[in-house]
């Protein structure tokens, strides 16, 4: 499943970029940072939240998800997803 929400992550976040006409910095990788890495900004990973929300039909809960640590890394985000859709998913 990991490989599939890459994937799709990377759709995504191509996505926002062409949407604003830019260029993602790289090619992303599983350890690249969104900010730093990628040059994601904070509209961004707004936009990146709320296209993640209706894709996968969760919601984040910014009392108990920490935001800085979820979208630090194309890696943390996953893993957070992967929890996140287990817990929807009841697994």
């Amino acid at each position: 499943m990991k490989d599939e929400l890459f994937e799709t992550l990377k759709e995504i976040i191509g996505d926002i970029f062409r949407k604003s006409s830019r260029k993602a910095a790289k090619e992303l990788t599983e350890d690249m940072a969104l900010r730093e890495g990628i040059g994601m900004d904070s509209i961004d990973l707004v936009v990146l939240q709320i296209e993640i929300e209706d894709r996968w039909n969760i919601r984040f809960d910014p009392m108990r998800d920490d935001f800085q640590n979820i979208f630090y890394s194309m890696q943390s985000l996953c893993e957070f997803l992967e929890r996140k859709i287990g817990e929807r998913d009841g697994r």
